[in-house]
């Protein structure tokens, strides 16, 4: 039977190989604050929360080369990270002999974790904007800033806070901003 550790390591492997940014702090990050969200997340959940991000790892272009002419929230890029990841990890799940069902929530989740729509993938989305303030902004405004220019870092950042569904996850995104 696959397990979240399973997944970490194949995750793992996928930014090694193939992405720009090997760092895997997010993911860890965002598996937390699901736990802190859901205190009774099941595997599944935890699984999705590692694992929302796998598009990137085989994005096939630089983050400069995808945001030069778009947003950070330009609907048709999300939805083409969203759907890639949720194709990526069913591929994944499916040769690994994962129960069906639980790779149907599972790229569900991944599906949704940009814009949410029910419980669970708000739950990712929310657990990612926690995790993207605390980690990512730091590094996307020592990295970034000299190729966008502060105001699109910040659109991002404001993106990622008004997007959290819940008023808990609000309050505890509020002391990363």
């Amino acid at each position: 039977m696959l397990d979240l550790d399973e997944v970490k390591h194949f995750v793992q492997k996928s930014f090694e190989q193939n992405a720009e940014n090997k760092n895997v702090e997010h993911f860890e990050r965002t598996v937390y604050w699901t736990k802190q969200l859901k205190p009774n997340a099941d595997e599944v959940i935890l699984i999705a929360a590692y694992a929302h991000d796998i598009a990137r790892a085989f994005r096939g272009r630089t983050l400069k080369d995808i945001l030069q002419n778009h947003e950070w929230n330009d609907p048709e890029i999300l939805q083409e990270h969203q759907t890639k990841g949720a194709k990526i990890m069913t591929e994944f799940l499916t040769k690994k002999g994962f129960e069906k069902d639980k790779i149907e929530r599972i790229a569900n989740m991944i599906l949704k974790h940009e814009f949410g729509g029910d419980e669970e993938s708000n739950l990712i989305k929310d657990a990612d904007s926690i995790s993207y303030l605390e980690i990512n902004v730091l590094q996307h405004i020592k990295k970034l800033v000299v190729v966008f220019n502060k105001n699109k870092i910040k659109r991002k950042t404001d993106w990622m806070f008004e997007r959290i569904s819940s008023e808990n996850a609000k309050q505890i995104a509020k002391p990363s901003l």
